[in-house]
């Protein structure tokens, strides 16, 4: 039985990929600083919670066996907002990760560190310069862990996630907000709408973990996402079809100074290396979410 810790268990990512690894038949330890949040899985076997602060402890303190992958997704703040400018939080936040990373050295064979495609943010006007601290944040922390990966031969990947959205997310990202939007017939105030935007579906970002996880080489970069990406304006007009088709659209009402530059990106090294490439269908994906929320309440 392979044994795996995923760090931020309890949040939407980290509960799907906990859900995927126990239905493969992983030893799961779950990790999260929210006791309930952990507690949907308890009633499987496999599944070990620890309520743990990870800038406290070291993992090997209280993991006493040999773990084949962690998967460090925990990350503080919330998604959006002031947080993505909080220095002193994103830069507890590196800490946290490179304590996490030398505190299972011992233990664990394989790290996989997960970034954002928000590094790649920059400012509309042409200035090649990362404009999203979390971002940064997120790549300073990555190559930090690389390092310590190195020097304590464990083997490493980091896994570039972009906007993930589906079932089981009730955040206000935006495909959330817009949804919410849309099924009210509420207005909308959209910018020009011509730039790439990558959303990916929940099912597709842990099934391209997985694959990265599986097939992947070690100290490779992978990017869980859509080789072919459309523009925010083409995914704005699908959801509008798909949930309200009356609703009457106007691009250019919002001013957009910034975009993730998915040209920086290497997209296809995933499909190179695994074969994988996102399944879901996009109208069909939203349509779901829009029914789950709606079921939840969260409209």
């Amino acid at each position: 039985m392979k044994t795996a810790i995923i760090t931020g268990a309890g949040g939407f990512i980290g509960g799907a990929l906990t859900q995927k690894l126990l239905e493969k038949g992983y030893k799961v330890y779950g990790v999260d600083i929210s006791e309930t949040a952990l507690s949907r899985f308890t009633n499987n076997k496999n599944f070990i919670p620890l309520c743990v602060d990870l800038n406290k402890i070291a993992l090997s303190e209280i993991i006493r066996e040999k773990i084949d992958i962690i998967f460090h997704l925990a990350w503080g703040g919330i998604f959006g907002g002031g947080d993505y400018y909080n220095t002193e939080l994103q830069i507890n936040n590196i800490f946290t990760a490179v304590k996490t990373i030398e505190g299972a050295a011992g233990i664990c064979n394989r790290f996989i560190f997960f970034a954002s495609s928000y590094e790649y943010m920059r400012d509309t006007a042409g200035k090649d310069i990362p404009v999203n601290i979390y971002g940064s944040a997120k790549k300073t922390a990555a190559e930090m862990c690389e390092s310590v990966a190195y020097r304590h031969d464990i083997k490493f990947n980091k896994i570039i996630l972009t906007n993930t959205f589906g079932i089981g997310d009730k955040s206000k990202k935006a495909v959330n907000t817009i949804i919410r939007l849309m099924i009210n017939n509420t207005p909308l105030t959209l910018v020009d709408g011509n730039n790439k935007n990558d959303w990916v579906y929940i099912d597709d970002t842990v099934s391209g973990i997985i694959a990265a996880t599986e097939k992947g080489k070690e100290f490779k970069d992978y990017y869980i996402g859509h080789r072919d990406i459309t523009t925010f304006r083409e995914k704005i007009i699908t959801m509008r079809d798909a949930l309200q088709p009356e609703m009457e659209l106007t691009f250019g009402g919002m001013e957009e100074d910034t975009f993730i530059d998915y040209s920086l990106i290497e997209l296809d090294t995933l499909y190179n290396d695994t074969g994988f490439e996102c399944q879901a269908d996009f109208r069909e994906s939203i349509i779901k979410t829009a029914e789950w929320l709606r079921k939840e309440g969260a409209l």
